[in-house]
């Protein structure tokens, strides 16, 4: 993996998996109606090829990488929490374990929701579960995108008052 050793080329890699996965879901998830159907199932093909490039890709990618997939853990997340819940100002500082789980959460969902689309193009009884679990996909999107803007607003908002 030494063509990505790179901080900035992974960044950029990363942001170019962000960039397809979210705008292909976008466009499968608006243009599910049977006027744009074919549409739809390019779109909703191209986020099952690239959440299915991005987890071989995070797989594959070593410690450390900023392409490595995200690996929530308990223990980290409950402790976070606590100190969240007493007021601990450090808490917003650094990396919180909350956006592993969403991350992880967010790419699983898109992922499932995409692989239940290809199973309901031969299956029409698997529709109305494509359909559930799309919708269940972006709110978790949504969750993910929310925690990211709140936290880093938090940040900011916490940055001139912590100097």
């Amino acid at each position: 993996m030494t063509f990505l050793s790179s901080k900035a080329l992974q960044f950029s890699v990363r942001l170019a998996f962000h960039a397809s996965l979210s705008g292909a879901f976008l466009v499968a998830y608006l243009t599910g109606d049977e006027d744009t159907y074919h549409m739809h199932v390019f779109a909703g093909y191209l986020v099952l090829v690239t959440a299915g490039l991005r987890i071989l890709v995070g797989l594959w990618a070593p410690d450390g990488s900023l392409l490595r997939l995200p690996q929530p853990q308990t223990a980290p997340l409950c402790d976070w929490l606590r100190r969240l819940v007493a007021g601990d100002p450090s808490v917003i500082r650094g990396r919180s374990p909350l956006l592993a789980w969403l991350a992880a959460g967010a790419l699983a969902t898109v992922a499932i929701a995409a692989a239940t689309g290809v199973v309901a193009d031969f299956v029409t009884k698997a529709e109305h579960l494509h359909e559930a679990l799309s919708e269940f996909a972006l709110w978790m999107v949504v969750a993910h995108v929310a925690v990211l803007v709140i936290l880093n607003w938090l940040k900011r908002v916490r940055a001139p008052a912590a100097a």
